[in-house]
């Protein structure tokens, strides 16, 4: 996958003090610049036409709802062309004790499913599962199995931002044919508790 794509505002990690990460899973203590999702898009394989538009806690259920995740990858960073920096892209899962007082619900075994799309192209208010952003490369070698309690890397690849295209747009949708999520997403400082989501790191 290239990970994911649309346009909107960055959203950066500033270090916080008041966060503590003795409880917090392995690979969650972030760097700054870390970025977040901009937007999480909800989509229903019931309900193929409904806009759920943007929320913020995420909800994947069997067979059915999806989660689209985008984020906006700079083509700079500290001055440096991203286009051939590496983006790391992970998924930050706390135990609901971990993550409190923010929301985790998790029922099933875990296995989950990560679809990218084309970068440049991510959700919006108006997506839907019939409208979907255009396919592009999934990670291709995604976590078998995400449970609580642990950061997960979804995937590791080249960044491919344009320069001056000021930055752009990567997406895709988390979904699951046993499971059910449902996660706040967080910023890459936990605000306040444990880091929880999505986060891409350049590097």
């Amino acid at each position: 996958m290239e990970i994911l794509t649309v346009t909107a505002t960055l959203t950066y990690w500033i270090p916080s003090s008041h966060a503590s990460r003795s409880s917090c899973p392995a690979g969650s203590d972030f760097p700054p610049g870390t970025i977040s999702p901009y937007m999480l898009v909800p989509i229903s394989k019931s309900e193929p036409n409904k806009a759920f538009g943007g929320v913020s806690t995420g909800i994947v259920t069997p067979n059915d709802k999806c989660t689209i995740v985008d984020l906006k990858v700079p083509d700079y960073v500290d001055g440096e062309p991203t286009l051939l920096k590496t983006c790391t892209l992970s998924f930050a899962f706390p135990t609901a004790e971990q993550a409190a007082p923010h929301t985790v619900g998790f029922s099933g075994p875990g296995h989950f499913t990560f679809t990218g799309y084309l970068t440049g192209f991510g959700a919006d208010d108006s997506t839907t599962y019939n409208n979907q952003p255009i396919l592009g490369p999934s990670p291709p070698f995604p976590p078998p199995v995400i449970v609580p309690g642990s950061t997960y890397t979804i995937a590791t690849l080249p960044c491919g931002i344009l320069p001056g295209s000021g930055g752009q747009t990567v997406s895709g949708a988390l979904c699951s044919s046993d499971t059910s999520l449902q996660w706040f997403q967080a910023g890459p400082d936990g605000d306040g508790s444990c880091p929880l989501g999505f986060f891409v790191v350049v590097s």
